[in-house]
């Protein structure tokens, strides 16, 4: 578990059970109930693109969209139970008083096993729970609403989805491979399988599972390595930028510094700040 305090503060990152690994990404939880009411601008939350699906539980509060890429948009969050498409733009939401939220983080391949849902219907868009799943997922979803602390949370979520998956898990899924790290083997493979017969087929079958195409969802994934490596360098006085365009795969240092400036607006130099200094960017701190 990566845990963050920062002025009364508290946000987590919890694992699943190993049995849910390819299916369950990981749960989040983040309050501010324990403080005085933050400044405005520590009321922000930035998140940066992502190519995973979200539930979140509002225990309390409430928040609103405020920012998507570089364009300022004003949409009132549909609490308490949102769900969250994959995200192609870094967006900014806004929690007008105090709150307490929990996160269920799905890889999107997972989700299209086990509901059918097009995945690619939902990204870049956050629709009330009720809107998009069937009757035994919003039971699930209101006992998770109404339990007494996190630990039932996960506990209630993975005895309901444990054995939906076991039942839905593709037996050879090389999208899921390749969320796993082996992106580069994963087009010969569906090549080579049933599971496509063309590369338009490719991006169609990508496309449905993950809800980006097959560029951008390696580009994102990139970015997520690179967020990742941002944070360990904060904890090493040995790292350069350069060690961190290498273990991302960037051809160089300018390379790296043209796409994080691409996808979050900022340079890694200011993203390191901000990452160190600012409330709002608790989820860089604490994602792994």
């Amino acid at each position: 578990m990566n845990l963050h305090h920062a002025g009364g503060t508290h946000a987590a990152v919890h694992a699943p059970r190993l049995s849910l690994g390819s299916c369950i990404r990981a749960y989040i939880t983040r309050s501010t109930r324990d403080v005085a009411l933050l400044p405005a601008n520590s009321r922000l939350n930035h998140f940066p693109p992502s190519s995973v699906c979200t539930i979140s539980w509002y225990l309390h509060g409430e928040a609103e969209l405020i920012q998507i890429g570089d364009k300022a948009v004003a949409q009132v969050l549909p609490v308490p139970i949102i769900f969250n498409g994959p995200r192609t733009e870094a967006v900014v939401s806004y929690n007008p008083g105090q709150v307490e939220v929990f996160t269920l983080v799905l890889l999107p391949e997972a989700l299209h096993a086990l509901t059918g849902l097009n995945i690619a219907e939902f990204t870049d868009r956050s629709l009330a729970f009720a809107q998009v799943f069937d009757t035994e997922w919003q039971a699930m979803a209101q006992a998770v609403l109404n339990a007494s602390g996190h630990a039932e949370r996960i506990a209630l979520i993975e005895e309901f989805i444990e054995p939906r998956w076991a039942a839905a898990r593709p037996h050879s899924n090389p999208l899921a491979d390749w969320m796993r790290g082996s992106f580069e083997s994963m087009a010969v493979r569906m090549a080579a399988s049933h599971w496509v017969r063309s590369g338009r087929q490719l991006e169609r079958q990508v496309k449905m599972w993950s809800g980006l195409s097959y560029q951008r969802l390696w580009g994102l994934r990139r970015a997520e390595n690179r967020f990742i490596a941002v944070r360990e360098m904060l904890r090493s006085s040995d790292s350069s930028w350069a060690d961190v365009a290498a273990t991302t795969g960037h051809a160089d240092q300018a390379h790296f510094c043209r796409e994080t400036r691409k996808i979050t607006g900022l340079s890694p130099k200011e993203l390191k700040r901000r990452v160190m200094e600012e409330e709002s960017y608790w989820l860089y701190r604490i994602w792994s």
